[in-house]
């Protein structure tokens, strides 16, 4: 009787299954990737292994390691996705700073006022007016637009670190090249431009070495300041008017 019993008891007592046991704890270090979806494979592979009638026990730690590497492989999936997508707006951020004046600055001389304000923030955009205004300010001076670029030695300007700040940039004309500054604004409250940045334009100055400063913004004159020149150039514009407005001498 007492063989029997220890024969049966034998005979009952099945081996624990690695495979079970590895997949429960690969499912627990979800922290490195891709280690719960081996746990999850692990723990389908385990299940049959210990089924009622299988060789091994252990179905329960099987059971778990199949839900919990489900859940932690999706949700790996899920916060890649999101890390992705963060990385993508934050590399169209940078690269907004660098190419956003070039492609408003050539929308508004082609005339497309709304495609222009894409890279500045919504309600401080300039109105199409603003910016009809200061293209025709600029053409009159500088010519068509070429292109506008950080300059060659640029570095941050007022602001540098803060949400807001300035960058030199070199803007060719069909006249030449002239100094100017852009200045921009990082993300207000998690929002973002029209062209999916977080970093949008506040305004756009091209420094006129003749004269006064042209900017671009909104609620601000184009020109900021009335040429200036000395008394000498003033009186010989003056002679010029008059002898103009002058009859001809017979």
């Amino acid at each position: 009787m007492h063989a029997d019993s220890t024969t049966s008891s034998g005979h009952d007592e099945k081996p624990m299954s690695g495979m079970a046991v590895t997949a429960f704890v690969l499912t627990l270090i979800f922290c490195i990737p891709v280690l719960p979806l081996i746990g999850l494979l692990l723990g389908l592979g385990a299940l049959g292994r210990t089924s009622a009638d299988g060789p091994m026990r252990g179905r329960p730690l099987a059971i778990t390691a199949v839900i919990l590497g489900l859940l932690m492989t999706v949700g790996q999936v899920y916060a890649t996705v999101q890390i992705v997508k963060v990385a993508q707006i934050v590399g169209d951020s940078i690269t907004s700073v660098i190419t956003g004046p070039q492609e408003s600055m050539q929308a508004a001389f082609d005339g497309d006022g709304a495609t222009a304000t894409t890279f500045w923030w919504e309600g401080d955009a300039p109105s199409e007016a603003e910016t009809a205004a200061f293209v025709t300010a600029a053409k009159a001076r500088f010519g068509d637009f070429k292109n506008a670029f950080p300059s060659d030695d640029a570095q941050p300007g007022a602001g540098a670190g803060q949400p807001e700040f300035t960058l030199p940039f070199t803007f060719t004309f069909s006249n030449g090249k002239v100094d100017g500054e852009v200045s921009f604004t990082a993300t207000k409250e998690g929002e973002m431009t029209a062209s999916g940045s977080y970093i949008g334009i506040d305004k756009i100055v091209i420094k006129d070495p003749g004269g006064a400063d042209l900017v671009w913004s909104a609620g601000v004159a184009a020109v900021t300041e009335p040429a200036t020149g000395t008394a000498d150039d003033d009186a010989e514009a003056a002679s010029e008017r008059e002898a103009a407005a002058s009859p001809a001498a017979p």
